[in-house]
């Protein structure tokens, strides 16, 4: 295996000594407790440094800074300036793309080229709401009463936004939840996953350079038991945006009903990914692959379910083990690593229940099933590619959301069939269809309950396009003009002229 304490970028190494700060109010400060948590290497299970563990007390002072900065002048700040800042942001995050990556990959073990790649799209992202900063409009309205009576609409900023994000890609999510709000006029108070902090607090460092008036950007540190309930609670944070699980995001839509506070929550999935006779199976098999192991599994919008018509599905089989057999695991920082290890100890753990589970429940494992059984990488938690196949879609490694590289195999004879079972979960965040038909296509467009569904590719995501989850995958929209909209209130205005 490649040494690849060598390939750690020098700026990263100077990065990770010392203890880890929080960003409140334009300054770099230690948690008000003084209390440390370690971040955790999962390729190695050694410690990467040592961060500060913010509890309430340093929520309340971000909460303030935040509040002084959007009432003392950000709000009215004017749109194009917000827009040289975020310019300016993407510009660092560029300049800095080796060490976000490395930083990515380090903490929770992201491939170089999958942490690489959704670094680069942080900056594509940072760009593309800098360039809705200068374009949020009202209307002119014309009355249903008639009269000489002026009147339109305004768009406002809403104010304080907690802002709480997901330990996968953890930059690209950062910058996910720091774009729209800013350039709608927002503060924010952003708390990374506990996980996987360093990549977030290395942009906070970015934001400082950028320029961005103190209290603007704060970061706070620690874990989401104390710092998530604290912003969700907090009666002067405005809006609430997160990312993760549906448990978790139910707990934060409960909170927020106290005050009302406007929320955004991308949340679980468990999407199927479904392949027609007629399809192109030397792109629909590698499409599947990727549906799955990209990250480890760990994506909210993984295809996890793979419904194959019948007679194709020995041979999509057949193909499927082949290409997940092949796949090389490894330190991601190694550049011929495929598949990294899972984020943590307790999420390796995680999928080998449901994994025994679906053994219990009759399931065949085709490939995969375990650890790898490979003295390199016993101190990390890796997981094989793993396939199962035999279930129906009442076992739990069907209908649950396991986050990690497990591929359940389902075989289908008809179009209704399928339809009816793809929808026969309580989430709807994603879901792949692959065939020439276009009928076929559009039959299924019309037909999956999901937010998103992709055709002939997996993961067609854009900066323009919403992400948005149905049913219990999520409430409200991230990603184009949506996710910008959704950090403004509209304000009515009516004025008698004569």
């Amino acid at each position: 295996m490649v040494n690849t304490t060598l390939l750690i970028n020098e700026k990263v190494q100077v990065f990770l000594k010392g203890t880890k700060e929080m960003f409140i109010d334009g300054k770099w400060v230690p948690a008000v407790n003084g209390t440390l948590y370690e971040s955790i290497n999962p390729t190695t299970n050694e410690v990467l440094a040592k961060i500060y563990e913010g509890d309430e007390q340093d929520v309340d002072l971000a909460v303030k800074a935040a509040r002084r900065a959007f009432e003392g002048g950000w709000k009215k700040t004017a749109p194009r300036e917000r827009a040289r800042l975020l310019n300016k942001l993407a510009d660092l995050v560029e300049e800095n793309l080796e060490e976000i990556t490395q930083l990515d990959s380090l903490e929770y073990g992201g491939t170089l080229a999958v942490a690489g790649g959704f670094a680069q799209n942080a900056v594509h992202h940072l760009r593309y709401y800098a360039g809705w900063a200068t374009k949020l409009y009202g209307e002119t309205v014309e009355l249903t009463g008639g009269g000489n009576i002026h009147a339109y609409t305004k768009r406002e900023p809403l104010g304080v936004c907690g802002q709480i994000t997901s330990w996968n890609f953890p930059a690209l999510v950062a910058c996910w939840k720091l774009a729209a709000p800013l350039a709608a006029g927002n503060t924010v108070v952003l708390k990374p996953a506990q996980q996987t902090s360093l990549s977030t607090l290395y942009i906070g460092k970015l934001v400082e350079q950028a320029g961005f008036p103190p209290g603007v950007v704060n970061i706070v540190t620690g874990a989401g038991s104390k710092l998530g309930e604290a912003i969700t609670s907090h009666p002067d944070i405005d809006k609430i945006g997160f990312t993760g699980s549906t448990v978790v995001g139910k707990r934060i839509m409960e909170k927020a009903s106290d005050s009302l506070k406007k929320i955004t929550l991308e949340l679980g999935g468990k999407s199927p990914n479904i392949i027609f006779a007629d399809a192109d199976l030397n792109k629909a098999v590698p499409g599947a692959i990727t549906a799955i192991l990209m990250n480890t599994g760990q994506v909210c919008a993984a295809g996890s379910r793979l419904y194959v018509e019948r007679s194709v599905y020995d041979e999509v089989k057949e193909k499927l083990v082949e290409i997940a057999e092949s796949f090389v695991l490894g330190n991601p920082l190694d550049p011929n690593a495929q598949m990294g290890p899972l984020v943590s100890k307790a999420q390796v753990e995680t999928v080998e229940k449901y994994v025994e589970q679906a053994r219990k429940d009759g399931a065949n494992i085709l490939t995969g099933g375990k650890r790898p059984e490979n003295p390199e990488l016993e101190k990390g938690n890796f997981y094989l590619p793993t396939i199962i196949e035999g279930l129906d879609e009442n076992c739990q490694a069907v209908y649950e959301e396991i986050f990690g590289p497990v591929l359940c195999i389902l075989p289908f004879d008809s179009i209704e069939e399928v339809i009816e079972r793809a929808n026969s979960t309580e989430y709807g965040l994603a879901s792949g269809v692959w065939t020439t038909n276009l009928q076929t296509a559009h039959t299924m467009i019309e037909s999956l309950d999901a937010g998103s569904v992709w055709v002939n590719e997996y993961y067609l995501t854009d900066d323009n396009i919403p992400l948005t989850g149905f049913k219990q995958s999520g409430v409200g929209s991230e990603l184009g003009l949506a996710g910008i909209e959704a950090y403004t209130k509209v304000k009515s205005v009516a004025i008698k002229l004569g």
